[in-house]
């Protein structure tokens, strides 16, 4: 299974739990590029947080360190 394959088996339901969205864009050579369309705020107020971007992409970043070191992520946002 290609990598960008395994990164979205792992990643896509973690941003689904929040109406989110991970697809990907491109897969060129030693880059992937994804599309990420953010769920719910992370405001918290109704007791239902939204996981923030920026630690979403930590979370793929380390697992493709470990993974695919050669691997280079770039994330799109997308509006919700």
């Amino acid at each position: 299974m290609p990598i960008a394959d395994q990164l979205l088996a792992s990643f896509a339901r973690i941003a689904s739990s929040d109406g989110g969205t991970l697809e990907l864009v491109e897969e060129s050579g030693s880059t992937i590029t994804l599309a990420y369309r953010p769920g719910a705020e992370a405001d918290c107020e109704d007791g239902v947080c939204a996981l923030p971007q920026a630690e979403l992409e930590a979370m793929i970043r380390a697992w493709l360190a470990r993974k695919a070191p050669d691997v280079t992520l770039q994330v799109e946002r997308l509006t919700a």
